[in-house]
């Protein structure tokens, strides 16, 4: 920011009281639009949120797809049993996402939530009531997904 004032103001550009005289005006330049341009290709809209997880699923049927997935491996690693407990706290933000009525979204968020409780307590360890309720969860979400509605994949597919 120096640079950029010292640039602005500097003597040989400008008679000293010249500058004095623009000095205002030109600080509030300077501080709105800035010295150097931003010359980096946006991408997004939305590069200001964070970088989404690599384990992000694709929809809502993924989370219940990469949760049996991972409840498949018999002794489950602490990075797996770490993938599980983020699937399952991304689920009812995923459903909320959907164009799933409130009311069909809730049961998920409040499985979700009794879920990850339960796998707080047990210190992240996959027991056989643990299992259980994850396939409930995914049970759920299956349900969930029949229930959204088509329209809206409709009017995309008419659109492209």
């Amino acid at each position: 920011m120096m640079k950029c004032w010292n640039r602005v103001f500097s003597r040989s550009s400008m008679g000293g009281t010249a500058a004095s005289a623009w000095a205002p005006t030109a600080l509030a330049l300077v501080l709105l639009v800035g010295c150097t341009p931003d010359t980096a290709v946006k991408t997004s809209h939305f590069e200001h949120d964070h970088v989404v997880a690599e384990l992000w699923p694709a929809d809502l049927a993924d989370v219940a797809v990469k949760l049996r997935e991972r409840l498949a491996i018999e002794n489950a690693s602490e990075s797996t049993r770490h993938e599980i407990e983020e699937l399952i706290s991304w689920t009812a933000e995923v459903a909320a996402d959907t164009n799933l009525a409130e009311a069909d979204w809730l049961p998920l968020y409040n499985a979700s939530e009794s879920l990850a409780a339960n796998l707080r307590a047990a210190k992240g360890a996959l027991t056989n009531e643990n299992r259980k309720q994850i396939e409930s969860l995914c049970d759920l979400v299956d349900e969930a997904v029949n229930k959204i509605p088509p329209q809206l994949n409709r009017l995309a597919k008419d659109q492209s």
